[in-house]
């Protein structure tokens, strides 16, 4: 599985566009694709700030989303000021239900999407984590 949180911040007037590319998004998003279990928008606190959290049954889903007609259909640098994604994982018994963030290797045999989708969104995870299982 693959949990990210998306920490956004769009342009000074691009507020309506921006949620209007969201709306779009999540419609195809569950509309079209099977690996989805969380896909949610949400406002911040700062001025033109925006977090989405995305969960897939795996990255390989989440690449799937990220080739997407629908995902690279959008003109993103018009409204984006600024994006970074986080993997997160959850914490045992207090996640959602959401089952752990995974890496497994790129397979020999990967579309060449996939092998695009695995250079621009490396997923890497913390030493850290598995000490807190």
């Amino acid at each position: 599985m693959a949990t990210l949180l998306a920490h956004i911040q769009i342009q000074p007037g691009k507020e309506d566009k921006w949620e209007a590319i969201m709306h779009d998004m999540v419609h195809h998003t569950f509309g079209t694709e099977e690996g989805v279990i969380r896909y949610e928008y949400w406002k911040g606190q700062e001025p033109l700030s925006y977090y989405c959290l995305l969960s897939f049954k795996d990255k390989w889903a989440f690449y799937h989303h990220q080739m997407s007609d629908h995902h690279e259909g959008h003109d993103f640098a018009d409204v984006l000021a600024g994006i970074r994604l986080e993997y997160i994982d959850p914490v045992d018994g207090a996640g959602g239900g959401l089952p752990p963030t995974e890496d497994p290797a790129l397979p020999a045999d990967a579309s060449e999407a996939m092998r695009t989708a695995q250079e621009r969104f490396p997923l890497a995870i913390p030493a850290w984590w598995s000490a807190r299982v």
